[in-house]
This record gives C-alpha cells, sequence and structure tokens, in this order.
C-alpha cells in the first residue's frame, strides 16, 4: 500500500483540529447567549427551592400614599422629592448582594431608605456590576424611565433579589421587555399605579407583570406600590439577600 505523503496528513490533521475548535466555540457561544435557560426553576410539582425562597422580613403596613410619606423627611412637597432624586431612591447604606443567580424579570429591591428603589434585571445586558442591565424609572440622570447599574443596589442598607417563580421564564423574559418598551417614558412619583404613561421605579416593576402576566404584586393593594410591597407579595421569592 503506498503511504500518503506527509505534507497531506499534516493539512488533514491541521482541518480536522480547525473543525473540532469551530464546533467547541460554536458550542460556547450558544451556551453563553442562550437566554432561554434560567438559573432558578422550580422542582417537578411546583416546589421552590429552599435556595430560591429565603424567608421574607415580617411586613410593615403604611399607608396607601405615594412612596415616601410626605413628612417623613424634609422635602416641602412631592415636586421638590422629585427634584433632588429621593424618589429615585438614592440609598445611603451598603450591602453586598450578588448578581450571580438574576435571570431576565427578577427584580431587585434596595431597602433603609425612605423610599427603598427597585428595578428589573435584563440578563441581556449584564457583563458586570458596573454594565447598565437594570431597567427602572428614576430622575437622574435624566427623567424617566432607564437603566441602571447593579452597583447602584449595592448603596442600600438591605437588598433582596426577587423572582416570581409560578410563571415559566418566557413570561418573566416577557415582564422585562415590556419595561423596556416604556424606555424614555415620564417619571412621576404620584402617578397612580393602573396608568401606563408615567412611572415610579416599583411601579414599573410592578406594571410589567400586570400588564404582561395579569398578577397584581401589590401585597396591600391600593393605588400605589412600594419597593416594599413588591418584598412582601406573596406571589414573589427572595432567592438573594443581603445587608
Amino acid at each position: 500500500m503506498k503511504r500518503k505523503p506527509l505534507y497531506f496528513v499534516i493539512v488533514l490533521s491541521l482541518l480536522l483540529n480547525i473543525a473540532m475548535t469551530g464546533n467547541v466555540y460554536a458550542e460556547q457561544h450558544i451556551k453563553k447567549s442562550d437566554s432561554n435557560v434560567p438559573t432558578k426553576s422550580v422542582g417537578k410539582n411546583g416546589e421552590i427551592p429552599s435556595a430560591w425562597n429565603i424567608a421574607k422580613p415580617k411586613p410593615q403596613p403604611h399607608p396607601d400614599v405615594p412612596p415616601p410619606v410626605p413628612g417623613n423627611n424634609n422635602y416641602k412637597n412631592l415636586v421638590e422629592m422629585e427634584n433632588y432624586g429621593v424618589s429615585g431612591g438614592n440609598g445611603d447604606g451598603r450591602n453586598n448582594i450578588s448578581f450571580a443567580h438574576f435571570d431576565s424579570g427578577d427584580i431587585i429591591v434596595g431597602l433603609g431608605t425612605p423610599t427603598g428603589h427597585a428595578g428589573e434585571f435584563d440578563l441581556s445586558r449584564y457583563s458586570g456590576i458596573n454594565s447598565y442591565c437594570i431597567w427602572s424609572a428614576n430622575v437622574e440622570p435624566v427623567n424617566g424611565v432607564q437603566l441602571e447599574q447593579p452597583v447602584k443596589y449595592h448603596g442600600y442598607d438591605m437588598a433582596y433579589g426577587l423572582w416570581v417563580p409560578s410563571l415559566s421564564y418566557s413570561a418573566r423574559v416577557a415582564a422585562k421587555n415590556y419595561c423596556e418598551s416604556q424606555k424614555g417614558e415620564p417619571y412621576r412619583l404620584n402617578a397612580y399605579k393602573n396608568t401606563t404613561d408615567e412611572w415610579y421605579c416599583s411601579k414599573l416593576c410592578w406594571g410589567s407583570y400586570r400588564w404582561t402576566a395579569g398578577m397584581d404584586l401589590d401585597a396591600d393593594g391600593g393605588l400605589y406600590v412600594w419597593p416594599v410591597d413588591l418584598v412582601n407579595d406573596d406571589q414573589t421569592s427572595v432567592f438573594a439577600y443581603s445587608t
């Protein structure tokens, strides 16, 4: 039998190596960009794993008024509070919540200020705590629905990562997409929660599930929804927490 020339063997080896490398790259690329595989899921019988169902704080009742209650601080009225960004929930504390298990549609809530603050996670935009990947409504750097950085939520006395385990991942992604579709809509702290043209942080998160999945994530009902109401609601579960 004739032996194949050495150059033929070398070329064949190189071609096989390139093909294998390409397949590995494609596999890694698919895994990295596949948004249909969430980090959290319920059990076969719908049970929530304990790791994704951390105990919640005892609910603290509050009046059905825009957050926060006028008189809780030195600002004269809601307009002045909005102008100074208080209603945007600027934190004055510190926590170390991890974003490693956040999926699209998950809600991050920071507490420890008169208002608290809330936003909805967009996994497709996440590349670290300084990436702009959380949809919220605020007054800075511009007024309206906009993207925020995870690092912002480290500036609170405590932070909660929430998910809605009764919904499929595609339904939770749809809620996140709803937030994105409101980009640029104006911020207004005393907007009733059943309107869809003005937003504050917790109203945006609430509205995304209300208007896409028909779910009311406001623990105590009424015309306004506070960030803490999202934590207290029976339909959300805590999967991450830090003080």
